[in-house]
């Protein structure tokens, strides 16, 4: 079975939430900026994904691993080889300089270092070397960035994405609600993905802004309306909600806690996103808090979103 090696990064005051996000897409626990998977994941599908390779071999030996690949019979035009660091193992650049070239001559087709059109990459994590084919992180999501239509307290499009991520993990197929949607994040990220979504608000405005956002990155402007998550009918596989708090919306603490009970109404999962501790005020609407973080804006403040995994 094909291996993948993925290796992330992020601020240290996004590590927690990162490991959020890798438990729902690896359906394993966070230890490493290195993971080594049978699973297989678009490079840019989460913020935190710096680089993917498709390995073709591993072996203890570098010698080995060279014949291994000479067999491959690979051959690519303006290609390069490099050597992707790793928090794991250390290696001398002049030793990963004379392994790159070694790991060249058993490519056919011609090197091209300033401008390539496919690079390969070698590391060695342990006692394992690797070589494969290599991507690189692209933020496609930082697109959606360019809205014409935001307020400040917006999510930022790298929590919507990741959001998204811990909502969906490896299903493809899942239905997702974005109850109370605002301008429109988190739906333009599930639909990025591919993904079966729509959001509602209950803002005239607000809701006929967050279209005017769908339709200008060409998605279909009636996936998001106005409606009142106390009157929404339907069910969903996964809400995901960032509950409104006094800024732009007035709204009392009372009302807060009669949208949580809602929520409960549509979804069999939720993904919840507060200014505050709420898990009191979750558990009491009928939720089980599986798992959570604190998603600060740096690692030096105290106050930050709180996340909130539920079933």
């Amino acid at each position: 079975m094909k291996k993948f090696l993925y290796v992330f990064n992020y601020p240290p005051e996004d590590r927690d939430l990162c490991a959020l996000e890798f438990k729902a897409l690896f359906k394993d626990k966070y230890v490493s900026k290195c993971y080594l998977t049978n699973k297989d994941y678009s490079v840019d599908r989460s913020v935190f994904i710096k680089a993917k390779i498709d390995i073709w071999q591993i072996d203890k030996d570098f010698d080995n691993l060279i014949s291994k690949v000479d067999k491959l019979h690979k051959n690519y035009a303006d290609f390069k080889v490099i050597y992707l660091k790793n928090e794991i193992t250390h290696v001398e650049y002049q030793e990963t300089l004379q392994k790159c070239k070694d790991i060249s001559w058993k490519i056919e087709g011609s090197v091209n270092m300033s401008k390539p059109q496919h690079v390969i990459a070698i590391t060695k994590l342990g006692d394992q070397w690797i070589c494969g084919y290599y991507h690189h992180g692209v933020p496609s999501w930082k697109k959606h960035d360019k809205k014409p239509h935001t307020f400040s307290n917006s999510l930022d499009i790298r929590l919507a994405r990741t959001l998204i991520n811990i909502a969906a993990g490896d299903n493809e197929k899942i239905r997702i609600v974005d109850p109370c949607c605002g301008m429109g994040t988190v739906v333009l990220e599930g639909l990025a993905l591919g993904l079966d979504i729509e959001g509602f608000d209950i803002s005239r405005e607000i809701s006929w802004l967050a279209r005017k956002n769908l339709k200008y990155f060409g998605y279909d402007e009636y996936l998001i309306n106005k409606v009142s998550i106390h009157d929404l009918q339907k069910h969903y596989d996964v809400a995901i909600m960032d509950i409104p708090y006094n800024l732009y919306t007035p709204i009392t603490y009372q009302e807060q806690c009669q949208i949580i009970q809602s929520s409960r109404k549509i979804c069999d999962k939720m993904i919840m996103v507060t200014f505050e501790n709420m898990s009191k005020e979750i558990n009491q609407a009928g939720f089980l808090i599986i798992d959570s973080c604190l998603r600060k804006k740096t690692e030096y403040v105290k106050f930050g979103r709180y996340i909130y995994v539920c079933i």
